[in-house]
């Protein structure tokens, strides 16, 4: 990915605007009693390359040393390479350590013709992740030179500033048309993947499946592995869009057993859950429950329902009033609160103790106060949307509210 820096003109001034911004200082002030602003301004555009002396003067009043030896960019040069292959391949615990690596020399890394890629690796590294003070600043330095990329640069910039907003924001659509942009510099598999969520999330199943086909296939061309399970899985969620659970558990049997060969246990506990649901849903609740009896409880972060929520629905569905009441106590462990707030957690806990205590809970009227606590209080998880919003129905039809129920 990294690109060969034959025009000087381009490194110099990248390198000069950069850390101009970074520093906060202005054109005027950077150009006083060296030259016109408007001068610096070319430069910094790559239109010119400067004299040695002019730039030996900008330089040292920005307090850089141009590092631009064999040695340092030989080995910058593995290193970011290694660094985006290896984030390609969602090797991400080797990529963070490499990158650790990398930003100890940052310093040396902005003053040197690695300049763009160094802030692209920044930009991936803290994409869609709590520094957000990381992530913006790499952003913007790069969208204040963004003409001076190349479009394998623009590329990465696109489509990890993608995902940070397809995560983090609110603006799905300003997402989509990032890894749109960016698959019109290279087709990607991750590109597809994304898009493909951007089409679950707009409730879109034929062009989320279309999209998340199109990643497989690329991904199987280039051999990546982890890629492969992960669009299975996302194969069996479009399925999930149109309640279609019996096609959605073959892909998971796939995507699991592709997770068994190679040893994968976060992801293989990760696939015996959405299995789990997916068995729920077909009220195959013995099923349900021998795939979540597999789990050792390890906390993964890619969980969609906690395999606590999908016990207490089976027991409920079951009308299992001591397993409901004993597995209920755990909704507030560490494994839970990682997948879903602390709020709907008491909420799910309040909704099944009126079960356990009332057995006229039916015409409880908290059990409907709660059930749409619950359902609004559901931002992301869909499938645990649906199961919820059913129970509500449910009591509406029972209590004979038949509008009400029409209506939800």
């Amino acid at each position: 990915m990294i690109d060969i820096y034959n025009n000087n003109k381009k490194i110099i001034g990248s390198i000069i605007k950069f850390n101009r911004i970074n520093n906060n200082i202005s054109q005027k002030q950077l150009s006083k009693g060296i030259c016109v602003p408007s001068y610096l301004s070319r430069i910094e555009n790559g239109e010119l390359l400067p004299s040695e002396d002019v730039l030996s003067i900008i330089f040292n009043r920005l307090g850089l040393e141009f590092n631009d030896s064999p040695d340092f960019i030989n080995k910058g040069t593995r290193y970011l390479k290694d660094f985006f292959n290896s984030l390609n391949f969602n090797e991400f615990d080797y990529t963070n350590k490499l990158f650790d690596i990398l930003e100890k020399e940052e310093d040396k890394y902005i003053a040197s013709p690695l300049i763009i890629d160094y802030l692209l690796a920044k930009l991936a590294r803290y994409s869609s992740t709590s520094s957000r003070d990381k992530f913006e600043d790499s952003k913007n330095l790069i969208l204040s030179s963004f003409h001076l990329l190349s479009n394998k640069q623009k590329f990465i910039y696109n489509f990890y500033a993608a995902i940070d907003i397809l995560l983090l924001s609110d603006n799905k659509q300003l997402g989509k048309t990032l890894l749109q942009e960016a698959l019109s510099y290279k087709e990607s598999g991750h590109c597809y993947f994304w898009l493909s969520y951007s089409y679950r999330i707009e409730n879109n199943p034929i062009k989320a499946y279309d999209s998340i086909q199109k990643a497989l296939n690329l991904y199987v061309a280039e051999g990546n592995i982890i890629s492969i399970m992960d669009t299975y899985e996302k194969l069996a969620e479009v399925y999930f869009m149109l309640d279609n659970y019996s096609d959605a558990i073959h892909y998971l049997e796939i995507s699991l057993n592709m997770a068994k060969k190679f040893k994968n246990i976060y992801f293989i506990e990760h696939i015996n859950s959405i299995l789990s649901w997916s068995y729920y849903r077909l009220n195959d609740y013995e099923k349900s429950l021998e795939y979540l009896n597999y789990n050792t409880g390890l906390i993964d972060h890619r969980i969609i329902i906690p395999d606590t929520i999908i016990k207490s629905l089976i027991y409920f569905s079951l009308g299992d009033k001591t397993s409901l009441n004993a597995i209920i106590n755990h909704l507030n462990t560490e494994y839970t609160l990682q997948h879903v707030s602390s709020e709907l957690s008491i909420l799910i806990y309040q909704l099944f103790n009126i079960f356990i205590s009332d057995d006229n809970y039916i015409k409880n009227p908290h059990w409907e106060e709660l059930l749409i606590k619950i359902i609004n209080n559901i931002k992301k998880l869909v499938e645990l949307k649906k199961v919820f919003t059913t129970l509500l129905k449910d009591y509406y039809i029972i209590n004979r509210r038949y509008k009400d129920a029409l209506f939800l």
